[in-house]
């Protein structure tokens, strides 16, 4: 009998014991399930994550987020850490809605020219163009796909390319401002061509061979893609996606051209083509229509469009966001915007192991 009181006596105190660390726990705390990040089915929704999530200092980036909801030309942003969506903010529009995304599309194109190199459609980005279409002038012959991917072709930037009957002739036909390889010139005009050479090389446009071999693979179903008046994708500027969509194609990249399904594309491409190959300074660069920023030693790139249209990857901190804007947005809007992006919000999240 002594021994039957002892054990209740025991057991009373292990359950008070239990009683007084759970009253004085966190009732909000929650235990939080990691994701394999580097391997996310990317046809599948993003899993909700937390302002609150490990490794975030949330005060900083309440802090961060406040900001940017006070710029007006804002439309929306969302956030990626380790596999999670922590924040999916929209002012101007909703889930469902496309956005312009502009020179974001050169990027796409981008991923699309390491696809066909992959499959060998391509046997290389050192190909000259002559080698691919009907081109007067040995100078224009000359171009590469890598002296097109990096800006450094020479065709100038005439943004009337998309309002012309043959939008590839208009844009050969004019003189080149410097020796291909020679310098760096961003163009549009350039791009299209590489979205024209695509077309010739696969003989379907950018857009089809886009939804056979990438955007199912990224969930991508509803989005709009310019084209010129003989049917080829405008390649500088003409794509709309959702912001969802956005992030998707940003994590691709995180992951390292591969999802749960299978490799997409390969990691050489994804690691040369954000590469900075192009210098501006030595925190600053290009690489295949990336842009590539150097902070505390890190490389962070991203997809640019006009107007404040943005998708930015942060490999060491398993980060990505995207960001619309209104195209009228002024170049103090875009300049607080990136300020306080790479400032504070990206500065909030700690580097991954």
């Amino acid at each position: 009998m002594n021994q039957l009181f002892y054990t209740r006596h025991l057991y009373q105190i292990f359950i008070l014991i239990v009683t007084i660390f759970v009253s004085c726990s966190d009732p909000t705390e929650e235990i939080e399930i990691e994701v394999d990040w580097t391997n996310l089915d990317l046809k599948q929704n993003f899993q909700d994550g937390s302002i609150k999530s490990n490794g975030i200092d949330k005060n900083k980036l309440a802090s961060g987020l406040d900001k940017i909801t006070q710029l007006l030309d804002i439309y929306s942003i969302g956030i990626v850490y380790k596999g999670k969506l922590i924040t999916e903010n929209y002012f101007f529009g909703d889930s469902e809605s496309l956005y312009n995304v502009y020179s974001v599309t050169k990027s796409v194109l981008s991923a699309m020219y390491g696809h066909i190199i992959d499959k060998q459609i391509l046997k290389d980005e050192s190909i000259q163009i002559g080698e691919l279409l009907s081109i007067e002038g040995s100078k224009k012959q000359s171009i590469r796909i890598d002296h097109l991917l990096m800006m450094t072709s020479g065709i100038s930037d005439d943004m009337q390319y998309m309002n012309q009957q043959d939008a590839v002739s208009y844009i050969l036909d004019q003189d080149l401002m410097f020796d291909p390889g020679t310098w760096w010139a961003y163009t549009s005009a350039g791009t299209h061509i590489l979205s024209a050479i695509l077309t010739g090389l696969t003989n379907e446009s950018a857009q089809d061979y886009a939804e056979k071999y990438l955007f199912p693979e990224l969930g991508i179903t509803n989005y709009y893609w310019q084209k010129d008046e003989n049917g080829i994708n405008n390649g500088g500027y003409g794509l709309r996606l959702r912001l969802k969509d956005m992030l998707k194609f940003g994590h691709l990249f995180l992951q390292n051209g591969r999802t749960a399904n299978g490799q997409i594309l390969s990691s050489n491409w994804v690691n040369k083509s954000t590469t900075k190959l192009v210098d501006f300074r030595e925190d600053f660069g290009y690489g295949y229509l990336w842009w590539i920023y150097i902070s505390n030693n890190q490389p962070i790139y991203y997809a640019v469009g006009y107007g404040g249209q943005y998708i930015i990857i942060d490999e060491s901190k398993a980060l990505v966001i995207a960001v619309t804007s209104s195209a009228r947005s002024s170049a103090q809007y875009r300049d607080q915007l990136l300020d306080v992006i790479f400032g504070t919000v990206i500065s909030s999240f700690s580097k991954v192991n």
